[in-house]
């Protein structure tokens, strides 16, 4: 999940590498060090400034209620059924959790957007690279849940602003 996370946020799912190695492997440990380095050389060195938001975004989302949730029912959910006794398909469990990472993604970028200073969906739309009626139906989103606010007008554009 979290590096279909940090490739969502454009920094790459190949900069993180997990693997269980036992102090007995040392010729593992070399083998999966080695290529952890070169894989991350090759991807070149991660520009932190312009990265900062969308990285921001991400813990942002690896944090919220909702996707904590869903990981910690999945094994549940596939394995033992959910409240009905149906048990779920793998695929299909993940690709609903994908569906809400990338969306709370998005929200959590716009509402990073309009903290520093991004108005207009525009302004937030040429932050964010998200796409203008993306930022429409979740900005209705960040409204419902108390974390952005309509302000106002400015030049018939409806403006908003961080609660």
């Amino acid at each position: 999940m979290t590096q279909k996370l940090l490739e969502m946020a454009g920094i790459g799912k190949d900069r993180l590498h997990l693997a269980w190695v036992s102090s007995a492997e040392a010729q593992r440990f070399v083998d999966v060090a080695t290529n952890t380095i070169n894989t991350v050389k090759q991807q070149g060195k991660l520009d932190s400034k312009a990265a900062a938001m969308r990285l921001e975004a991400a813990e942002m989302t690896v944090s919220s209620e909702t996707i904590r949730w869903l990981v910690g029912k999945e094994v549940k959910i596939t394995a033992k059924g959910d409240v009905y006794g149906r048990k779920w398909d793998v695929d299909k469990y993940e690709s609903i959790l994908y569906m809400e990472l990338e969306r709370e993604y998005q929200k959590n970028l716009i509402f990073l957007a309009i903290k520093e200073g991004c108005k207009s969906v525009r302004d937030v739309s040429d932050k964010t690279e998200l796409e203008l009626l993306r930022i429409s139906y979740l900005l209705a989103d960040l409204e419902k849940t108390n974390r952005v606010e309509f302000t106002g007008m400015e030049n018939s554009k409806p403006v908003f602003a961080v609660i």
